[in-house]
């Protein structure tokens, strides 16, 4: 390999190394809001359309319409130099909906029947104890469009860290 080669081979490794730093959290963000809409409750959808994605430079928000869940595309980060010049996190993950604390099973919330049906299909149906969104047993009127602590199991189960590999897994060569 001639020396003008081996520079040119250096040059093009560090700007996939690069690319690959950039692209897997930004591709990694956008998976896991599809992720969190997938298996989020769905009534109205507009929780499903209110994750947002904080990047170094912007943010990205859903429209926090109703209707079916709309994937989010993750801010673009301007430079590199932004990249390795910031000391936090790449890409902030959150939901701006007023009763996301609800939807996600973190706090109790009171439940009126809006007399629509879901956009999701019903997971299960019972009688609502302790005020929380996803605890049903039992029978009676109550739905849930997912499962109870859905969100909890899917942070604290590995499934962010598994959706992480998954895009790293597509994005090296």
């Amino acid at each position: 390999m001639a020396r003008n080669d081996l520079g040119k081979l250096i040059k093009d490794l560090d700007r996939v190394a690069a690319t690959t730093a950039v692209n897997a959290p930004r591709r990694a963000a956008e998976q896991i809001v599809h992720d969190l809409q997938e298996r989020g409750p769905a009534w109205s959808g507009s929780f499903s359309n209110s994750w947002q994605i904080e990047g170094p430079d912007r943010l990205v928000r859903g429209n926090g319409e109703e209707g079916k869940a709309k994937p989010l595309v993750s801010p673009r980060i301007s430079s590199i130099r932004t990249l390795l010049t910031k000391n936090k996190l790449l890409f902030k993950i959150s939901n701006f909906s007023p009763y996301a604390d609800v939807a996600t099973d973190i706090a109790p919330g009171n439940f009126i029947n809006p007399g629509t049906d879901p956009i999701k299909p019903v997971e299960k149906t019972g009688q609502r104890t302790q005020g929380i969104r996803g605890l049903l047993a039992g029978t009676g009127g109550n739905r849930r469009t997912a499962p109870v602590f859905w969100f909890t199991r899917y942070v604290r189960g590995g499934f962010v860290d598994k959706t992480v590999k998954t895009v790293m897994r597509g994005l090296t060569p």
